[in-house]
């Protein structure tokens, strides 16, 4: 077993990280893994920024605030988190 970096991505509604969350996508490392939207999924597994650092989650990069997006690209794109969480992998 190794020390491995997993990704998460997720959108939110605002800068704030405890804004809702309306996006995720978790990059495992994995060889072969795909991110892809689960359509029996009752919903997110984190409801805010928050709530993934309280589960262990660390933000590498914050949105950027400087508001150089449209109202609608926001709406449609949200304000993206980048966070890593280091635990143990099979090689």
């Amino acid at each position: 077993m190794s020390l491995k970096q997993r990704l998460l991505y997720l959108s939110a509604l605002s800068t704030d990280p405890k804004s809702p969350t309306i996006s995720l996508a978790l990059h495992e490392p994995v060889e072969g893994t795909i991110v892809e939207i689960d359509p029996m999924s009752d919903g997110l597994e984190y409801d805010s920024v928050h709530a993934a650092i309280c589960d262990g989650w660390r933000v590498v990069h914050f949105p950027d605030q400087r508001g150089n997006l449209s109202d609608s690209d926001v709406d449609v794109l949200g304000f993206q988190f980048i966070l890593e969480k280091m635990e143990q992998f099979d090689a």
